[in-house]
């Protein structure tokens, strides 16, 4: 038996080439680890919230949400405070639009949670979610010294988030959106009086990042201060305690912030 190889036979065309390249990309991107974005998001947000146990791939998976803090001493994470029930989320994609749409299945949301976003824009539809407080302490002083516990509800505007878009008379940046966090019952196992309060975090999204302030609505704990993310995370505020309270506060009050007259500093 002989074989004969024929090198008459015509070459594959580039476009066949560049057909199987943008398949094995596509391909490879389509089965990309839920995993790959938890790493992301505990990178860019400094460990304060996290994927748990993240599960099937970016576009169809499931996770738990975990709230945490860098460990300065070891680096990493720290054990998370508080994680959350498992959500499950779901994605599909078009590509004459260059866009895609998530749905969020979470039974703490009120209604499924749907975001749709692009290369230019991202715009997350208005809902409210409950949480246990104690996910308030992966956002730093006054939190992660009083350990809260209590009932956590945010609520949000239609939130745009991203890119230019452009309308029929100018360029105007997209990002715009209100967050309404309602802490209410809040206690604390270092404080003896509970509980200590209600209070109300108000965030809005604009031109120039996020800004949020904080207020007491009631209780013998009086928060107060305002924040932003201009050049990263900050806050200042202050921590004070109504007449009848200050003498059972004290020790709560110093661990704190630094005492400024009849208010303690608090700064992060």
């Amino acid at each position: 038996m002989k074989l004969t190889l024929d090198l008459s036979h015509p070459k594959l065309p580039k476009l066949f080439w560049l057909a199987l390249v943008l398949v094995s990309l596509w391909t490879v991107i389509w089965q990309m680890p839920a995993s790959l974005v938890g790493g992301i998001l505990t990178s860019q947000t400094g460990c304060r919230v996290m994927l748990q146990q993240p599960a099937g791939t970016i576009w169809d998976g499931s996770a738990a949400l975990a709230f945490s803090e860098t460990n300065a001493s070891e680096g990493g994470c720290r054990d998370p405070h508080a994680v959350t029930e498992r959500f499950h989320w779901t994605s599909t994609c078009s590509l004459s639009t260059l866009s895609c749409s998530t749905e969020i299945q979470f039974v703490a949301l009120d209604k499924p949670q749907f975001i749709r976003w692009g290369l230019k824009k991202t715009h997350i539809a208005g809902n409210e979610v409950k949480l246990p407080a104690n996910v308030l302490e992966g956002l730093g002083n006054p939190w992660s010294t009083l350990r809260p516990r209590g009932q956590l509800g945010v609520r949000w505007t239609d939130l745009a988030l991203g890119g230019m878009m452009s309308t029929s008379e100018s360029l105007k940046n997209a990002r715009s959106g209100v967050i309404r966090i309602i802490i209410s019952s809040l206690s604390s196992q270092i404080s003896p009086i509970k509980p200590l309060g209600a209070y109300e975090i108000l965030a809005n999204i604009g031109d120039d990042g996020l800004n949020w302030s904080l207020s007491t609505t009631s209780g013998p704990l009086l928060l107060m201060g305002q924040g932003d993310t201009k050049s990263g995370f900050h806050f200042m505020g202050e921590a004070s305690a109504s007449p009848e309270a200050q003498e059972s506060l004290m020790g709560l009050l110093a661990l704190l912030g630094k005492k400024e007259g009849d208010s303690y500093r608090l700064k992060f």
